[in-house]
């Protein structure tokens, strides 16, 4: 069976941007995988909420991303994604996390706090990756991103973590149909 695709946020909007650098390029990917393409419903949610915090996005912009969108199924996160999330979410506390001695918990509450504990740099990781990837090991699929921040990297790292220590079956699976994943 060939592998099928869920695609993350930066890979939806390049896809329907035609005006972008890096659209021929991911229409031709597309154009062969897209019997076996998915969007995850929390990528859907972060365009949704792009535009509608940024009133001067015009009309027909929002019009083409929402006819792209139309043309998929999309994959909510759900029962099968919480195991995988809870576990890289887990591996992400234990190597970044800061814990408080006498509760056994951890001053961060939220992904996007997490910071390297040599540079005190924040690693950018944002909730919503976390998720989108969760889906993608959920139902085994190729994550589509272009996704080069640290924050991205270090989940991809957390889940072949989980993955190499025998806890969670699938490994995380990553491609990048505009450039270049780091």
């Amino acid at each position: 069976m060939a592998d099928a695709y869920l695609l993350d946020t930066n890979t939806i909007c390049a896809l329907a941007d035609a005006t972008r650098s890096t659209h021929e390029s991911a229409v031709h990917r597309l154009q062969q995988a897209r019997d076996f393409v998915l969007l995850p419903s929390p990528a859907v949610g972060e365009i949704e909420f792009g535009m509608a915090k940024a009133p001067n996005v015009k009309p027909d912009k929002r019009q083409i991303l929402r006819d792209f969108i139309a043309d998929f199924n999309q994959l909510p996160f759900d029962e099968f994604c919480v195991q995988p999330y809870a576990l890289v979410r887990a591996e992400l506390w234990l190597a970044h996390g800061t814990p408080k001695t006498r509760t056994g918990s951890h001053k961060e509450h939220h992904p996007e706090e997490l910071m390297d504990k040599v540079t005190g740099v924040e690693l950018g990781i944002d909730e919503p990756d976390l998720m989108i990837a969760s889906i993608a090991m959920a139902q085994n699929l190729v994550l589509v991103t272009d996704d080069r921040n640290a924050g991205m990297a270090r989940v991809k790292q957390a889940a072949d973590a989980v993955f190499h220590k025998g806890i969670f079956p699938v490994q995380l699976r990553v491609e990048n149909w505009l450039g270049t994943f780091v």
